[in-house]
C-alpha cells in the first residue's frame, strides 16, 4: 500500500499528524510519502531557477517547504522509519511539476519527500494521482468548506487528524452501514486496531428506531467479521441523527473509521454527506474510507 502525508508546518500538531501517518503505515508496511505544498516561491514565478539545467542546490533560495522536509525527515530517522543518510538538497530532483527528494529504499518500504507549490487543493489531487496513494493523511482543515472539497475532489480514503494525542489509549468507532465502502472500512479497522492496540465499537445508527436489511446485514456482516479475526470489539444499535450519535459517542478518545459516501457529486457538494458532516463536526481523528 502507499499512503500520503501532507503537512504545512513544523508545529506540535504536525508533528502528532506525522507520528499517527507513521505508526498506521507501519502496520500496512506501506510506502509513505511526505509531501509539502506551499504557495509558489517568486523564484519559480519569474523563471529565475531553470530545472532543466541546475540542481535545486544551486538555487540559493530559501524556502520553507525544504526546512518542513529536513524536519519531517529528521523526525522519520529518529523513530527508525527513514533510511540512515543525510538531507541533501544535491538529491533533490524536479519531475512531473514536483519536487522529490532521492532516498534509498528501506527493507520493507520507501520513504518519498515531495515538494509542491501552487493551490492546496489542486496540488493534492495531482499528487494522489501521481502516487495512486490508498490512504491521504492530513491535518483537519480549519474551514468546513475546505473539508468538503477535500473529502469530494481527492479519490482515495482521506484521513483528518484532529485533537490527536499520542499519549492517549484511542478506541475505533466503525461506523456501519450498507454503504459500499463499509466493508472496506471494516477490514481497515482491524489493521489499524491491532496496530493501536485499540478495541473496535461497532456502530450502526438508524434515524428511527426500524432498521432496514441493508443496515441490519451490513452490521451482522461487520460482527461476523470482527469475529473471525479475533480482534476485541462491541457491537451496538442505536437510534438518532447518524452524525449526532457519531459525534457524540465518539468525543475525543475514538479514531472514527466510516466508509466514504456515493452518489451525486453535485448534492454532496452542496449539501455534504454524512462522512463529511462527521469528519467537520468530531473533535477526534476521522478516516474516511473509498
Amino acid at each position: 500500500m502507499k499512503f500520503l502525508i501532507a503537512l504545512k508546518n513544523t508545529t506540535d500538531e504536525s508533528k502528532n499528524i506525522l507520528e499517527i501517518g507513521c505508526k498506521i503505515a507501519e502496520g500496512f508496511s506501506a510506502d509513505l510519502t511526505i509531501c509539502y505544498i506551499g504557495k509558489q516561491s517568486r523564484a519559480l514565478i519569474e523563471g529565475d531557477v531553470n530545472l532543466a539545467r541546475q540542481t535545486l542546490s544551486e538555487w540559493n533560495i530559501h524556502h520553507p517547504g525544504l526546512e518542513v522536509l529536513e524536519w519531517a525527515f529528521n523526525i522519520l530517522k529518529e523513530k527508525g522509519f527513514a533510511p540512515d543518510s543525510e538531507f541533501n538538497i544535491k538529491n533533490l530532483v524536479e519531475e512531473k511539476g514536483r519536487i522529490r527528494m532521492v532516498l534509498p529504499k528501506t527493507t520493507n518500504y520507501q520513504i518519498r519527500l515531495v515538494l509542491r507549490e501552487g493551490d492546496l487543493l489542486s496540488e493534492l489531487n495531482k499528487e494522489v494521482k501521481h502516487g495512486e496513494f490508498d490512504i491521504a493523511i492530513m491535518g483537519s482543515p480549519r474551514r468546513k468548506r475546505m473539508t468538503n472539497k477535500i473529502s469530494q475532489f481527492l479519490d482515495t480514503s482521506i484521513f483528518f487528524v484532529k485533537n490527536f494525542n499520542p499519549n492517549w489509549n484511542y478506541k475505533i468507532l466503525l461506523c456501519v452501514d450498507d454503504s459500499r465502502a463499509t466493508k472496506r472500512a471494516v477490514i481497515l479497522s482491524t489493521r489499524i486496531s491491532k496496530q493501536f492496540d485499540a478495541e473496535i465499537i461497532s456502530l450502526t445508527v438508524s434515524k428511527t428506531s426500524f432498521f432496514g436489511k441493508g443496515y441490519r446485514n451490513a452490521h451482522t456482516w461487520a460482527e461476523r467479521y470482527l469475529k473471525r479475526v479475533g480482534i476485541p470489539f462491541e457491537s451496538r444499535l442505536l437510534s438518532g441523527n447518524p452524525v449526532d450519535v457519531f459525534v457524540d459517542e465518539a468525543g475525543e478518545d475514538h479514531i472514527i473509521i466510516m466508509g466514504k459516501a456515493k452518489g451525486n457529486e453535485i448534492l454532496k457538494f452542496i449539501f455534504g454527506s454524512k462522512p463529511i458532516h462527521t469528519a467537520q463536526r468530531s473533535n477526534c481523528p476521522v478516516l474516511m474510507v473509498n
